[in-house]
């Protein structure tokens, strides 16, 4: 198995997080093209993390967008026990 692509919507996401930051110009498009890699660069150089242009943990940790995860179930309240 080869190595998982980002949908349009999570390429989409990241570039709004360059964009925010300042990074990238222009509408969020989900299209991962040598502007959106660039802008990713400079971001991880200002970051102090290998300024390859490849989306890592690192650099998705970085922008806020770590691992997209279904939220975890409530813990199931406890009662208070005093004691005697």
């Amino acid at each position: 198995m080869g190595p998982l692509v980002p949908s349009a919507e999570r390429y989409r996401e990241i570039q709004q997080a360059l964009t925010e930051r300042g990074y990238l110009a222009g509408d969020p498009t989900g299209e991962w093209k040598p502007d959106s890699v660039e802008a990713l660069k400079r971001f991880q150089q200002d970051q102090k993390l290998e300024a390859n242009g490849k989306l890592d943990s690192l650099s998705l940790i970085a922008l806020g967008l770590g691992p997209k995860r279904p939220p975890a179930p409530a813990a199931p309240a406890v009662a208070a026990q005093t004691q005697p």
